[in-house]
């Protein structure tokens, strides 16, 4: 246990540090896989999630949906676009600007996908969408959940757990806790406010989802501050303007990396191709004639 909480202890460089959130996102993708539910027992316990939240008068999501309504485009392009360009940008600054609280951030964030996992493997959950009640349609059959190759590596009854909205909350809290006289931590409160507006609106994700999603990071945060132990604050290793841009860098790669399809020549592929160009420009730039702006320990 002692050298595990040293290997988490320990600040790793930059690239390293997001290479590991890759590594953890993509077998976090993979995982779900082979745990999807069958689509009778995934309705069955959607009816108990809204039995049980009308009961604790938390049941929005009809309210919400139908408030959303003339924005059910844009609600659906940040739910496929917002998550990864900011999850990758708040990984670069936090790890550069408080690199002695990162690991801890690190160690809780990769935890939290254990009981999120245990959630969903359990408890499969139809998602809103599948709700004729809700006005999307209806739900599909178990054949058309591996009918095609997109369906087949996709785990669609995983709603129980919102790791959406937990990563939402948890940016929120790590940055007021990190920066507790900053004007732009407060401001990030907006963030999981958005993502609840974007994961229910879509009728992706239940109240009862993003309460489970918060749950997996504070159960996490609880095991991580037993494992890394939190050093004393130091100054950041670059300028604020340096990591601000490198912040965004990363964010656009991120985004453009996962959106670019190299199979077509289209307006949106070119348009990626130029997020991912600007975003390579933003994280060179302030690395040109300067010393290494991250170090090991």
């Amino acid at each position: 246990m002692r050298r595990l909480g040293g290997y988490l202890g320990r600040t790793y460089a930059l690239e390293t540090e997001l290479a590991l959130v890759a590594l953890v996102l993509l077998s976090w993708h993979a995982i779900r896989i082979p745990i999807e539910g069958d689509v009778t027992t995934s309705l069955a316990h959607a009816s108990d999630v809204l039995g049980l939240e009308r009961a604790l008068s938390l049941d929005v999501e009809a309210w919400l949906i139908a408030a959303t309504a003339g924005a059910a485009s844009t609600l659906e392009w940040l739910y496929t676009n917002i998550h990864l360009p900011v999850l990758f940008g708040f990984v670069t600054a936090v790890r550069l600007l408080a690199p002695d609280r990162y690991p801890l951030l690190r160690t809780t964030f990769m935890l939290s996908f254990v009981p999120a996992a245990l959630v969903i493997w359990l408890y499969p959950l139809a998602p809103p969408h599948w709700l004729p009640e809700f006005g999307f349609g209806i739900p599909p059959t178990d054949a058309e959940l591996t009918s095609t190759t997109a369906a087949l590596f996709h785990n669609t009854t995983a709603a129980a757990a919102s790791q959406h909205f937990g990563f939402a909350l948890f940016v929120a809290a790590a940055s007021i806790w990190l920066f507790p006289r900053s004007p732009f931590a407060w401001a990030t409160v907006a963030y999981p406010v958005l993502v609840f507006v974007v994961i229910v609106g879509t009728g992706n994700h239940y109240v009862l989802d993003c309460v489970v999603g918060t749950l997996t990071f504070a159960l996490a945060a609880a095991v991580a501050a037993r494992l890394v132990p939190v050093r004393e604050r130091r100054a950041p290793a670059a300028q604020t303007g340096g990591i601000a841009s490198i912040a965004v860098g990363y964010g656009l790669i991120a985004w453009g990396f996962v959106s670019l399809d190299l199979t077509a020549l289209d307006t949106d592929n070119v348009l990626h191709a130029l997020v991912l160009a600007a975003g390579v420009a933003l994280v060179v730039a302030p690395r040109l004639g300067e010393e290494p702006l991250v170090e090991t320990r």
